[in-house]
């Protein structure tokens, strides 16, 4: 993950992470979102805290991952610094939906 200094609990839990965990963990965040701007770190702990326990030990930081790629993937837009979570904002995209 990028810049994201992970400890070994968290390298691990996320190494164990398959593409069908990705895709729940994506649309997870997805389904989290509308058309209005809503603060990421809000949404990175909504999801953490609905989440399922196998992945209890994914850090926050792994979840802001995710959204980075979501936004890279055009599927939400942005605004603000990706790095400030608190203030860091994210929408679906225009004519985007949950997959």
């Amino acid at each position: 993950m990028e810049s994201f200094a992970f400890d070994q609990e968290a390298r691990d839990a996320i190494a164990r992470l398959g593409e069908h965990d990705l895709l729940k963990i994506d649309r997870a965040i997805l389904s989290s979102l509308g058309r209005e701007w809503k603060k990421a770190g809000f949404i990175t702990a909504g999801v953490m805290i609905a989440a399922p326990d196998e992945y209890e030990d994914l850090p926050e930081m792994f979840y802001a991952s995710r959204i980075r790629l979501l936004a890279d993937a055009s599927r939400i837009e942005t605004r603000g610094d990706a790095l400030a979570l608190k203030t860091f904002e994210i929408r679906l995209a225009s004519g985007k939906g949950v997959a």
